[in-house]
């Protein structure tokens, strides 16, 4: 049981040598380091003594060696409390008396009646110091708790096994042998955790590389020695049984201990998993995510250029994401693979030698959703049980990383990169969720432009189909002035005014014919505002009323007051006027009212239709009414009427409103506001 004694504190003067090496091994020297030094030297000493003590002098209790650790630990405290000051300048603040007097404990307590209690209340006393000082760092680093929590639990738990023991001490005036053997242990296991804190926090300013290779093996080995100690205690007691089957049972035992050791190294998973822990929890991330966000961020922001297309600035993207030289995007359409993009414009024939190979892994990524380094892949087959690996295929593959995207559940396509020489990517966890990102990022970026362009092409149609359902409504007034003079040709051919008339009519349709034709071949908004010119309302509701709305009954009557005018294309307005008033009279009984009025006040032109027809309802209004394509008046109406009025109307600036009463009729009230220069 000697080696339990003293292998506690061996570990603790191991734990305390390594942390003063990676200290002492950073090459940027700062106030935090020469502290951390100080500390780790300051422990170093403190287990090398007591574990001297415990071999040749047998001693449970030095003080001089309790001085130096509390006084070194409290300035580590202080110092992170403190990060720009040296341990100089930390001495002379009143903070800095506090490590002072621990060390000179040992001094004072010579002068002191009862030399051991003193000590051990003072030792308490500077415990109870420590759990304060880390109680100040648990609240001001709460934004940056995560760095320090490894220390602080750390530091906490063997300061707070220091208050027990000294606590304990102080009453019965002695130390508790059992705890003093255990500190040992506890140091060699908590003060890992300071240098796992060292290694994740940079203001702690020690910056220490080691291989993630050298530390998956170092611990390998290191399980592989837990295991064996493990396995030899437990062997140990199977010796310690007294029968006869107990040399067979620990020959047993041992050998199918060692199987399980071989079985667990030879294990790729376990292998696999234990290094994606390692290089999770122990080392800094290979990239600085925020300048790489922000830098793919922008360059998906960036406007493109007429010759640039949105799959390129995707491709553009990965391949500045993993700092490759070439690639392609393939999408998958129609179960094939097709090029949208690629980084060269000789890729496309290179692509199509790949694109068998590539197609070959397609099922797999479907299914599992898994970046495909080809290489690694070609070298190491059983890394993917379910893909028949044909090497010749793949070998001729240009493309080192295949890289899916998918929008939901489906396969939308693919990111195929080739590397630069000597600057392969190899993929661990850290650079499969980088890409993960990357590549959700990018695919929001794809789907929204496919989606956009999508919705245009529907506008332009939506805009195509609108432009002729209003061309198809103009064309049925101008079918109806044609059958008006086909109708009158037969009474009054030989009426040289209605031959004039006639021909006015067919000019006016033929320029109706016209603009109709160029509505629809999609003339632009400044061509049509060509069209726009001073209207006076007096004389153009004059003609509209007396020449267009006398064929059917009641017969308008126009109330003018002033002379209103405003700039707008006449004809198109005339037009929407003869609309609202023709469904007035179709709303109205012969022997009913329709009036029309049109006035100015101040700068506000006002422009009333109303009727004593048959009325609508409220929900009619706000719903039916200019919904186009929606009509009370089955196949004779289109149902675009009311809503071409509004929405030119509003175009026009102005704003079109109605009230309506069931049985008692309706009033359309059209309002422009006009400009202070007109």
């Amino acid at each position: 049981m000697e080696f339990f004694h003293w292998a506690g504190y061996a570990g603790a003067a191991f734990s305390y040598l390594l942390l003063s090496l990676l200290a002492l091994a950073n090459r940027l020297y700062s106030p935090a380091q020469s502290r951390i030094i100080l500390f780790a030297a300051g422990g170093v000493t403190w287990a090398v003594g007591n574990l001297i003590y415990l071999l040749y002098a047998d001693s449970l209790y030095t003080s001089w060696l309790e001085s130096i650790r509390f006084s070194t630990s409290l300035l580590l405290l202080i110092g992170i409390l403190q990060p720009n000051r040296s341990i100089k300048a930390i001495l002379l603040t009143y903070a800095g008396l506090l490590p002072i007097l621990v060390l000179v404990i040992p001094l004072l307590g010579v002068f002191v009646s009862g030399q051991l209690v003193f000590d051990y209340i003072a030792f308490l006393s500077a415990s109870i110091a420590a759990l304060v000082l880390i109680e100040i760092i648990y609240r001001r680093s709460k934004d940056s708790l995560s760095e320090f929590k490894p220390l602080l639990i750390g530091l906490g738990s063997i300061t707070v096994f220091d208050f027990v023991i000294f606590s304990e001490a102080s009453l019965v005036a002695h130390i508790n042998p059992d705890f003093w053997l255990a500190r040992g242990y506890l140091h060699a296991l908590l003060i890992p955790l300071l240098i796992w804190t060292i290694k994740r926090n940079k203001s702690l300013a020690v910056s220490i590389y080691v291989s993630r290779e050298m530390v998956f093996q170092s611990s390998l080995l290191l399980v592989a020695a837990l295991y064996l100690s493990a396995m030899a205690i437990a062997g140990y007691y199977i010796k310690s049984i007294q029968s006869q089957w107990t040399m067979m049972l620990q020959t047993i035992f041992m050998v199918l201990a060692f199987t399980l050791l071989f079985a667990l190294f030879v294990s790729e998973s376990l292998k696999r998993n234990l290094k994606v822990f390692l290089e999770k929890h122990f080392f800094a991330n290979q990239y600085d995510y925020r300048a790489q966000w922000m830098a793919l961020t922008e360059l998906l922001n960036k406007p493109l250029n007429k010759s640039d297309s949105f799959y390129h600035r995707a491709i553009d993207a990965f391949l500045f994401a993993s700092d490759y030289k070439d690639g392609v995007l393939l999408k998958v359409k129609n179960q094939n693979l097709i090029q949208v993009a690629g980084s060269k414009k000789n890729l496309q024939h290179e692509t199509d030698e790949n694109l068998e190979a590539i197609r070959s892994l397609v099922p797999y990524i479907q299914k599992s959703h898994w970046i495909i380094d080809i290489k690694h892949l070609i070298k190491h087959p059983d890394s993917y049980p379910e893909i028949e690996v044909k090497r010749n295929l793949l070998a001729t593959c240009q493309f080192s990383l295949l890289i899916p995207i998918f929008e939901q559940d489906r396969l939308w396509g693919l990111a195929c990169l080739n590397p630069p020489e000597n600057n392969k990517l190899k993929l661990n966890w850290e650079i499969r969720d980088y890409l993960n990102v990357v590549t959700a990022q990018v695919g929001h970026y794809l789907f929204q432009h496919e989606a956009n362009k999508i919705m245009t092409e529907n506008a332009q149609f939506a805009a195509f189909n609108r432009t002729s359902a209003f061309v198809v409504h103009d064309l049925k007034n101008v079918l109806a002035q044609i059958e008006m003079i086909l109708s009158n040709a037969q009474k009054h051919k030989s009426n040289p005014e209605f031959i004039e008339d006639t021909f006015e009519t067919l000019g006016y349709t033929q320029k109706r014919m016209h603009k109709m034709l160029n509505q629809l071949m999609n003339k632009s908004a400044e061509d049509e505002k060509e069209n726009s010119k001073r209207v006076y309302l007096k004389p153009l509701l004059t003609a509209l009323v007396e020449n267009k709305c006398q064929n059917q009954l009641p017969h308008p009557q126009l109330t003018v007051i002033g002379e209103p005018y405003f700039d707008t294309d006449a004809e198109k307005f005339s037009n929407v006027l003869f609309h609202l008033i023709d469904n007035a009279q179709q709303a109205t009984e012969d022997n009913g009212k329709v009036s029309v009025s049109a006035q100015q006040q101040n700068n506000k032109i006002k422009i009333v239709i109303e009727d004593t027809g048959v009325g609508m309802t409220e929900d009619f209004i706000a719903n039916k009414l200019f919904m186009p394509f929606v009509t009370t008046k089955g196949n004779a109406g289109m149902g675009i009427g009311a809503y071409d009025a509004k929405l030119f109307i509003e175009n026009e600036g102005g704003e079109l409103t109605v009230t309506s009463e069931i049985g008692k009729g309706s009033r359309f009230e059209i309002c422009f506001t006009l400009n202070k220069e007109i």
